[in-house]
């Protein structure tokens, strides 16, 4: 059995700052476009969270939950409302937050990398960077304002990093795990550790797992009380509007599926599905993310490149046979198992490419499996190899981004959502109806100047009431054949 020293030399302060930087550069590189370009990535889903921020902002709704629903916290229109109040209402007010929790987890994974592992501040970008240079599809979702996407990986890192401070451990898994029961995988994987190296079954492991849970607790029966004044569907509403009346406990155990059958297949599908989809090796455009671009993303031959990265550093990590100086890098490896059964059995099996958003902790897994592997392979070539391999891996994902750049700086792709308002604007239409995907995305961008009740999925009954009390019939917005194509495959009719 091998074992690395536990000295390692100390790096100069100006180390950690340019390891730093680098790490919100990437960062930044990786999500700007979705961010600052309207266009690019958003739809109803988003427009909604970016709804309840304008509603909240305006003290017209008090949104708990997201609307329509009563088990996933309205975070990301909590932190969007004070923006939209300083700035103004708009796609990237709305996703800046989701910015800057990018950023923490990136520079949280390095730190804990460098800090805890003891990996040199540049080595340990290179961990860090499966998560801060993702396939360009899957940094659209991690700033994607859909309700709670990136959030999980967050807590999970701050469950983590106050491990020793029980209290606040089980605060930030109880408003985590309200907010997306994702988060409960990283609390059984801190439990897995803990049981692994004996610190649960002393009296004070049970005096912090009951502060923890105490903690939780707290969390849980202040929401439970706060929720009774929740606006549920919008302004003028209340949890009586929800369409699905679930708490977290309720909506996670409703899931559940315990079938060996669908387990088998369901574990294939992860491996040829879905992390062929997550890590970007599937060739596929960027418009079947819901991207606006002409991009592809994958190649035939890239799920080599990266199996062979995972391989070696599975293989470094078995021949050295040590994890007591990588417990944070197994604590990620084992919340990714946890999370990759879960999506298994919650969902009988059945992955989805449209569910990726279901288990996005996969990304952080990698990270630590890299970050273990070079912890414990000493300087040689295998390790020189290693890190080669991560290069053209990191080049393979960066290119769809420069690409996406290359896109949108030089020949931006049309904006059919502001042609639609524009063509709205022109005949002076201020009501109308469509569908879910039309309706909730036009009332946001015009900042409700525009006010379409959806036909088929209603999430804000007061769009309902305006509409139906115009006192003349109004205006239809289909992508079915009726009155005048004012665009190419929508049509306007009464």
């Amino acid at each position: 059995m091998r074992e690395q020293p536990t000295t390692v030399a100390v790096p100069r302060p100006s180390h950690w700052w340019t390891a730093a930087a680098i790490v919100t550069v990437v960062v930044l590189f990786r999500s700007a476009v979705f961010v600052f370009w309207e266009r690019a990535h958003f739809d109803a889903d988003q427009a909604i969270t970016g709804l309840m921020a304008k509603h909240l902002a305006e003290g017209r709704a008090f949104p708990v939950f997201w609307y329509g629903q009563s088990y996933m916290l309205a975070v990301e229109s909590w932190l969007a409302a004070p923006l939209f109040i300083i700035a103004g209402v708009s796609v990237t007010a709305l996703k800046l937050p989701l910015l800057v929790v990018n950023i923490a987890i990136a520079l949280l994974l390095w730190r804990a990398f460098a800090g805890e592992m003891g990996l040199q501040p540049t080595t340990a970008i290179v961990p860090a960077l499966f998560f801060g240079l993702p396939a360009a599809g899957t940094a659209a979702r991690f700033v994607e304002a859909n309700g709670g996407n990136v959030e999980p990986l967050l807590y999970i890192l701050l469950i983590w990093t106050f491990r020793r401070r029980p209290l606040i451990c089980g605060l930030v898994f109880g408003l985590g795990f309200l907010h997306r029961e994702f988060t409960l995988y990283g609390v059984l994987a801190l439990l897995a550790i803990e049981t692994l190296r004996g610190n649960i079954f002393s009296a004070a492991g049970a005096r912090r797992w009951a502060a923890r849970m105490a903690g939780a607790a707290a969390v849980w029966m202040i929401v439970q009380g706060v929720k009774q004044f929740s606006s549920g569907a919008g302004p003028g509403t209340s949890l009586a509007d929800v369409y699905r009346p679930q708490d977290n406990i309720s909506a996670l155990a409703s899931r559940i599926c315990i079938d060996p059958h669908t387990a088998v297949s369901g574990f294939q599908k992860i491996v040829g599905d879905h992390w062929t989809v997550l890590f970007g090796t599937m060739p596929l455009r960027l418009r079947d993310f819901g991207i606006t671009s002409n991009v592809s993303q994958g190649a035939p031959w890239s799920a080599a490149l990266l199996l062979v990265v995972v391989l070696v550093a599975v293989g470094g990590i078995a021949w050295s046979r040590t994890w007591r100086t990588s417990e944070f890098a197994a604590f990620l490896v084992l919340t990714a198992l946890f999370s990759v059964s879960g999506y298994v059995i919650g969902r009988c099996g059945a992955v989805d490419f449209y569910f990726m958003r279901y288990e996005l902790l996969s990304i952080i897994g990698l990270a630590g499996l890299a970050a273990w592997f070079l912890r414990v392979q000493p300087a040689g070539v295998i390790r020189a190899a290693w890190l080669t391999l991560a290069a053209a891996w990191f080049l393979f994902t960066a290119l769809p981004h420069v690409q996406l750049y290359a896109e949108y700086l030089r020949h931006p792709p049309g904006d059919v959502r502001r042609t639609l308002i524009a063509e709205l604007d022109r005949r002076g239409i201020r009501y109308a109806s469509s569908t879910y995907w039309i309706s909730y995305a036009i009332t946001f961008l015009t900042d409700e100047r525009i006010i379409m009740k959806s036909e088929d999925f209603v999430r804000i009954r007061e769009y309902e009431r305006l509409v139906d009390s115009q006192p003349q019939p109004v205006w239809r917005v289909a992508r079915q054949p009726c009155g005048e194509e004012i665009m190419p495959r929508i049509w306007l009719c009464r």
